[in-house]
């Protein structure tokens, strides 16, 4: 049983359903029992759209790319292990090569999953910072554009390079205070990039000041169990 309060033009209703069939209602009015037949209207069921035919756009959808990239060195050093080889597949967090800096090993880490694609260094070789050590090559996740493919206009004529300009000498300073150990170069000889130059000790740590590019050695400034500072010239190249 259900009930209902009505107010109709100021006077009230308790209105109690009592019993509804398809057509019949039995409810009370005030106490006062009724018989209400009900009529119901009749819905047609709706039909489903149709859909008309038309161009469809085409959806873009995402598809497996191959993604190079180059983990460098983050500091200089020499190379005391490679862990990996080329064509090994590995995960993001496994070691793939041990580099030896100030006295220290130091891991170079996966920094994602992939397969190794080239190594780019050897045992015992000298990097600086910033140097390639291994191409990895792995995939991601890219959108292929289904929009048509705009026209793409014709390159202008390429204009001469400039002639390169002759290399300006420079310096190469102490990165912190120390003792010269010993110096392997001297003035007027060649080296090329990542040559070791001199050994500075510092801290009771030995500390190997390589060549920031291939350059010809100018002028030393220093000389074997001289103290320096930090930022006190030690070599200058050109």
């Amino acid at each position: 049983m259900k009930k209902f309060k009505f107010t109709i033009d100021g006077s009230k209703y308790e209105v109690n359903v009592n019993e509804v069939e398809p057509n019949i209602a039995e409810i009370e009015v005030n106490g006062t029992p009724f018989t209400v037949k009900i009529d119901r209207e009749e819905r047609k069921p709706v039909s489903p759209l149709k859909k008309t035919a038309g161009k469809v756009t085409p959806v873009a959808t995402p598809t497996k790319v191959v993604a190079s990239s180059i983990i460098k060195s983050q500091l200089p050093g020499s190379i005391i292990e490679i862990k990996v080889a080329v064509g090994q597949r590995v995960t993001r967090g496994d070691i793939i090569m041990t580099i030896e800096s100030m006295k220290m090993e130091n891991n170079i880490i996966a920094e994602n999953d992939g397969v190794v694609k080239r190594i780019m260094v050897t045992p015992g070789q000298n990097v600086m910072q910033g140097d390639s050590l291994i191409e990895m090559e792995g995939t991601q996740e890219k959108t292929a554009d289904a929009s048509p493919v705009a026209e793409v206009p014709k390159p202008a004529a390429a204009k001469p390079a400039p002639a390169p300009a002759a290399a300006k000498p420079g310096s190469i300073k102490a990165p912190l205070p120390g003792s010269i150990v010993k110096i392997v170069v001297k003035e007027g000889q060649s080296v090329k990039r990542s040559d070791l130059l001199l050994t500075m000790e510092s801290m009771k740590m030995e500390n190997n000041i390589l060549a920031e590019k291939d350059c010809t050695i100018r002028k030393i400034h220093v000389k074997e169990g001289q103290n320096v500072m930090q930022d006190d010239l030690l070599v200058d190249i050109e």
